[in-house]
C-alpha cells in the first residue's frame, strides 16, 4: 500500500478511488503538498477548477 508520511496527504490519499491512486503511483509523481496533491487528483478526474 502506497501512502504519505503527511497524515492530511495520506487521508486524502486513501479517499480517492482506487483508478486515481493507481494513476498518481503509476505517473511518478511526487506531490510534496496537500494542495498539490489534490490539483494532481482533480485533473485526473476532470474535476479542476477551469
Amino acid at each position: 500500500m502506497y501512502s504519505f508520511e503527511n497524515r492530511e496527504m495520506d487521508a486524502y490519499f486513501q479517499s480517492l478511488p482506487a483508478l486515481i491512486q493507481h494513476s498518481i503511483i503509476m505517473c511518478d509523481l511526487k506531490p510534496r503538498t496537500l494542495e498539490e496533491l489534490k490539483t494532481l487528483a482533480e485533473t485526473m478526474t476532470g474535476e479542476a477548477k477551469q
